[in-house]
């Protein structure tokens, strides 16, 4: 490859289509998992502050959710430029276009560090409404190092998705592992009084610097010990627009997909609080939280798909990108279903967890339907997800972005009658799981018709006689 040794995960990348996938797919997976374990001893150790800085944080989420969406943004439009390049031998172009990601990340950085330091407390302020005055001291006490340090967040976002593009998604593992551990171990230091007891303040500057380590370590494999196939160029470096074309056309439309999530979530729970009220939220959310776990393993094999048919994209290898996508959907799909039956079954004991306590022991019976009705359409979300990865590994950004407007927004109309005319939880949580049954299955069929016309169109068969004749 332009005269540069191929890793070994490159030539996964580029060889066989389902190895592949499950090359990208299993250590993703294992990396998303610790995220989430993240995600959880966060919860757990801010709780020991009281209910003030447990709100401050669920205040806070919707501003970090959108911070991390666009280093995610930049980070996927990178990826799958980046690896339709090296499936095309243009080792080079490659460097560059991880070269500038980089770069955009960096101003990205500093616009929404200068935007946010302004407008921080007026943003707290309208997302904690009706929040106490110690509540929103303790959202800008979390808040304001998370601003200060956005940089690390956008490089996450970023560099994940970089390192993943050439294959080496075992190393992305290895760092969000190690961030985990970190965390869990120096959280508690930075906030209690037996440490540095920096309260709220220390939760975030823990989770900035457990992520700042991982982030070093990319570093050194990148530039001092030099074992990885990307070398970031920065040596009269310049802005190239059909870089820029490739890595926003599909990075605006993924962080935009993004921010469409959290609004959706901020609609669901007026939605509940209506028909519900707080145990309506309480089983909604807690429940959620099962289900963004059970579908894990289909989120690391939809950001499989993205470098593996890029890839195979670069190289015009149309029937790879067939085979990986027909894969993906398989193991997906097959997987789901399994995970579906199993949580019909065990729904009660899987809720143990949120009801044990005299207090919330009579949600019990009204999460255990959430849990059923909701298992129902885990393998239409295999499908919705694996076609939206589809779209950005051919650098149809939009049409991911549609289908996420479609597969979320459905869910509001038909949850909003349903807590209008029956004003009974359980036909909401129907409504929610008709909603994406049907939109993920017209994605699904969607995503077909478009692969089909893509590949013809890129074959030349759509070509006039003449124009092949003339070729």
């Amino acid at each position: 490859m332009e005269g540069s040794e191929m890793t070994k995960d490159v030539e996964v990348l580029l060889g066989n289509p389902k190895k592949a996938i499950l090359a990208m797919a299993i250590p993703t997976t294992i990396a998303l998992v610790a995220q989430s374990v993240t995600n959880l001893t966060d919860a757990m150790w801010v709780s020991g502050l009281g209910t003030d800085a447990l709100a401050a944080v669920g205040i806070v989420f919707p501003l970090f959710f959108i911070m991390v969406g666009i280093g995610q943004g930049i980070g996927i439009g990178a990826a799958a430029a980046i690896s339709k390049r090296i499936g095309a031998d243009n080792k080079a172009d490659a460097d560059r276009t991880a070269a500038q990601a980089v770069a955009y990340m960096i101003v990205a950085s500093v616009i929404v560090t200068i935007v946010l330091l302004i407008f921080l407390e007026p943003i707290l302020r309208f997302l904690g409404t009706g929040a106490s005055e110690e509540t929103i001291q303790q959202c800008l006490r979390f808040a304001r190092p998370m601003v200060m340090f956005t940089i690390v967040f956008l490089a996450v976002g970023v560099m994940s998705n970089v390192i993943r593009s050439e294959g080496a998604a075992k190393r992305s593992m290895y760092v969000v592992i190690m961030v985990a551990v970190i965390n869990l171990i120096i959280e508690p230091f930075f906030i209690y009084d037996y440490g540095l007891g920096w309260g709220m303040t220390g939760a975030s500057l823990a989770t900035i610097v457990a992520e700042a380590a991982g982030i070093m370590v990319i570093i050194y494999w990148y530039i001092i010990k030099k074992d990885l196939f990307l070398k970031f160029r920065f040596r009269g470096f310049r802005f190239d627009r059909l870089i820029a074309k490739d890595i926003f056309s599909v990075g605006i439309p993924a962080a935009f997909q993004m921010i469409v999530i959290s609004l959706v979530s901020i609609f669901m729970l007026r939605i509940l609080l209506m028909a519900g009220g707080d145990d309506g939220v309480a089983i909604y959310s807690s429940d959620w939280r099962i289900i963004s776990i059970l579908t894990i393993p289909v989120m690391g094999i939809a950001m499989g798909i993205v470098p593996v048919c890029a890839a195979a994209l670069g190289a015009e290898r149309y029937d790879k990108i067939k085979d990986a996508y027909n894969y993906a959907l398989k193991i997906s799909i097959s997987l789901m279903v399994v995970v579906m039956i199993i949580t019909i079954i065990f729904a009660p004991q899987m809720n143990m967890a949120f009801t044990y306590s005299a207090d919330t022991e009579h949600l019990r019976g009204g999460m255990t339907d959430f849990l059923r009705i909701a298992a129902l359409f885990l393998p239409f979300f295999a499908m919705g997800n694996c076609a939206e990865s589809l779209f950005q590994s051919l650098g149809m950004g939009v049409r991911s972005l549609t289908s996420t407007i479609f597969r979320n927004f459905l869910m509001i109309p038909l949850c909003y009658a349903a807590a209008v005319l029956t004003s009974g939880l359980t036909y909401i949580w129907w409504g929610a799981s008709f909603a994406e049954i049907i939109a993920s299955g017209l994605v699904l069929i969607w995503s077909f018709y478009v692969l089909r016309g893509f590949i013809r169109r890129r074959s030349g068969i759509d070509r006039k006689p003449s124009e092949a004749c003339s070729n």
